[in-house]
């Protein structure tokens, strides 16, 4: 076809790539405030070096029955149809890409490019929120049975083990979720190395998952049973564990994924005959305006936001008198969003910052994202109990010559604490703890 050569495929795919701006705005905004980690930027930069590295092999005309779905997936990506949250936008865009992609193959394998594209999006963050308590609940439930094996006497409240008399908390890093995101970007990386077939891809994914859950599980048995039994070693090994566990986690995974499908392994997408003419990309460019275009006339969705008057707060902190605040320029900005209220005070050494919501709502973030936003660096995270026997979370931020030290949690209407947003959210939809909930984070300088 002589229309073929009029707008080549990659040209295409770059029109649909700049089609949903929008998306790639949030995702660089997120990555820029601290809200998320970074690890997707090398997931991105990966991606980028695989498909120049196979660049002769993608075809430069692509089949009709990709444009539909992917024009589809831009649509909503773009738009945010059904008010669809960012990260869901940004999947869809994900996948928009991926059916293109599929049109242009030429019997290749795509699943680990899809795998890395979705590595490169800012998901560490909203995992560890919705998904880091149910899976510190499996990770504490697994290490009690292999404590109880060893013939310790332990009990779980939550994710929480009683180790022979001793309180051991299996905390927000104890998920897994570092290791999950580094054990599929693995995965994705050996199957591209080998060719591997889309269907033993797929295959061979749970077992993926599988690995991960076994190495965390072994990874928090040994640390709880140092935290059970007082062993005495240096402040360097609780990192070295992870990093011992996190190797051999990889080095299984390479393996699995790195060993050759049989030959008569069929391939997932098989592209089709009919590809699309001079005409049809002409089309598909008219379908990709409105994507691109339709945002600057789209009027933000204006989120239903509650605040309550009916609070009382409090007039004095530990004995010391509160002295009232006012927010400053960064805090106003997220409180006329914020569903709830938010105050800030001044105790003697310390500043309070008291938020107060009356829902579960995702948008009650850790103190950590809110310092690492504003260029700290955060480290020495640590559990610790006041003299009020209140279980806190604590870390030291630090900014040139400005050090801090940030205290956090979460109490509920009967005085229950919470030392991370996950377990506080899960609790909350179950209804196993009950609001108003206060957030309160200190900071005193050092």
């Amino acid at each position: 076809m002589r229309g073929v050569q009029a707008m080549p495929a990659m040209f295409c795919l770059l029109l649909l790539v700049l089609a949903m701006w929008p998306v790639w705005l949030w995702s660089i905004a997120r990555l820029r405030d601290g809200s998320d980690e970074p690890l997707g930027l090398l997931a991105l930069a990966v991606l980028l070096v695989a498909l120049w590295w196979r660049r002769q092999e993608w075809s430069q005309s692509i089949s009709l029955f990709a444009v539909i779905p992917a024009t589809g997936f831009a649509l909503c990506a773009s738009l945010g149809i059904a008010g669809l949250p960012m990260l869901l936008r940004a999947v869809l865009a994900v996948l928009a890409i991926s059916c293109l992609l599929a049109g242009m193959a030429r019997r290749q394998p795509l699943l680990p490019y899809f795998g890395l594209a979705l590595l490169s999006l800012p998901l560490i963050s909203s995992l560890q929120f919705y998904a880091g308590f149910p899976l510190r609940v499996v990770t504490a439930e697994a290490t009690l049975w292999i404590l109880q094996m060893l013939g310790l006497v332990v009990e779980r409240t939550g994710s929480a083990l009683v180790v022979e008399g001793r309180l051991v908390l299996v905390d927000a890093p104890c998920s897994g979720i570092h290791m999950a995101w580094t054990a599929y970007f693995m995965a994705c990386l050996a199957a591209f190395s080998v060719r591997l077939p889309d269907r033993a891809f797929l295959l061979r994914l749970p077992l993926v998952g599988i690995t991960v859950i076994a190495g965390n599980i072994l990874r928090n048995t040994v640390l709880v049973l140092r935290e059970a039994t007082g062993w005495s070693w240096p402040a360097f090994m609780h990192a070295a564990v992870g990093l011992v566990v996190l190797v051999l986690v990889c080095a299984v995974i390479f393996r699995l994924m790195s060993q050759r499908a049989p030959a008569q392994t069929p391939v997932l997408f098989v592209p089709a005959q009919e590809k699309m003419a001079g005409q049809g990309k002409a089309v598909l460019l008219l379908l990709l305006l409105p994507c691109a275009l339709l945002p600057f006339w789209q009027q933000p969705a204006q989120a239903a936001v509650v605040h309550s008057t009916s609070y009382v707060w409090p007039e004095h902190w530990d004995g010391v008198p509160l002295q009232p605040l006012p927010l400053t320029a960064v805090e106003q900005r997220f409180a006329a969003q914020f569903p709830g209220t938010i105050r800030r005070f001044n105790a003697g050494q310390q500043q309070l910052v008291l938020r107060q919501v009356a829902r579960a709502t995702r948008m009650l973030h850790p103190a950590g994202d809110c310092y690492r936003g504003l260029g700290y660096l955060i480290r020495d995270e640590h559990l610790e109990v006041d003299a009020g026997m209140r279980l806190s979370r604590c870390f030291i931020a630090e900014r040139q010559y400005k050090k801090l030290r940030v205290c956090e949690r979460i109490t509920d209407s009967e005085g229950r604490n919470f030392t991370d947003t996950s377990s506080w959210y899960w609790s909350a939809v179950t209804v196993q703890s009950r609001g108003p909930w206060l957030a309160v984070t200190t900071a005193e300088a050092l």
